[in-house]
């Protein structure tokens, strides 16, 4: 009975439909009825095998969750809007920027293959992770693309992280031209972890879809001899790995990067370089939420070091 209620909720509009409020119930019993302070000091000892230290924060993974409940800047939650996020990136640093919107779309069931490109990229603009990349549309079937986008309007980020700036962010659905190379592959996104407006750190991801690798660099881009990652139990779920060459436009990335940060105490700005241009992704302010684990672990010392509580 198991494997047949996951199969009608994943391959059936009806069971989507039908069977996804319940999903929400069970979440919020497990949850969602918990303060903001509660659900993240669970999440920490989960993660660190430590009580999070409210009264005096120091490491970079115990400030951003501190921020979290003491620092609330009503900017965030314009920039965490992955669509509101356009028009301040526009004014800050030039609409050459953005990657072109195709459309917008209030409703998962108004996704029409037929009236998008041969390859695009759908997401939602409320949460984190919710993307979908098509490469070849032909490939794909619009039922299943409905119904993750159906879920997904509906799950709140900010229940799930207590991500104060996504609460309240009315959903919609993005579309956006897909970035590809000279290759026709999807260019890595290179994240620029900036503090009072100045990058200190560059982290890149590799084959995130075959064997998952991170690398961070420093501003003249030598790797860095630390891991920053989620864990297997004792092993990094993201190791270092192969070399990546170093951007040609490093240096107006870190330019962008910095004059986009220089609003925030701490930020990620996430960027892409392709065919020669800088395109820029996503502004974060609690890379992982805040519970991915350092080694060696006086790195998030380090970097806590350079976040100066508000």
């Amino acid at each position: 009975m198991r494997e047949f209620l996951k199969k009608v909720y994943a391959e059936s509009d009806w069971g989507c439909r039908l069977l996804f409020p319940l999903v929400q119930a069970r979440d919020w019993l497990r949850e969602g009825w918990r303060s903001d302070r509660r659900v993240i000091e669970r999440q920490f000892q989960a993660a660190f095998g430590r009580p999070m230290d409210w009264r005096d924060p120091r490491t970079l993974n115990e400030k951003m969750n501190w921020m979290k409940l003491h620092f609330r800047d009503p900017l965030q939650r314009v920039v965490a809007d992955k669509y509101a996020v356009r028009e301040h990136v526009q004014a800050k640093i030039g609409a050459e920027y953005l990657i072109p919107l195709i459309r917008t779309y209030e409703r998962a069931e108004d996704i029409r293959l037929a009236e998008l490109p041969s390859a695009f990229a759908l997401k939602v603009n409320h949460g984190s992770g919710q993307n979908w990349l098509v490469q070849d549309k032909a490939r794909e079937d619009e039922g299943r693309i409905r119904r993750e986008f159906y879920k997904w309007m509906r799950i709140s980020h900010y229940a799930a992280s207590r991500e104060w700036p996504y609460r309240g962010i009315r959903p919609l659905i993005v579309a956006e031209e897909l970035l590809l190379d000279e290759n026709h592959a999807i260019p890595s996104d290179i994240k620029f972890h900036c503090f009072h407006g100045r990058a200190a750190t560059i982290q890149v991801d590799l084959d995130r879809a075959t064997n998952h690798r991170r690398n961070f660099y420093d501003l003249d881009w030598q790797l860095q001899p630390f891991v920053w990652t989620e864990w297997e139990g004792e092993r990094p779920a993201w190791p270092n790995g192969r070399p990546v060459a170093r951007p040609e436009k490093l240096a107006e990335m870190i330019r962008v990067a910095e004059v986009l940060a220089a609003d925030f105490p701490y930020a990620r700005i996430d960027l892409f370089e392709c065919r020669g241009k800088v395109y820029f992704g996503e502004i974060t302010f609690y890379h992982g939420g805040g519970f991915e684990r350092f080694d060696p672990p006086e790195w998030d010392r380090h970097f806590g070091d350079l976040l100066r509580l508000p």
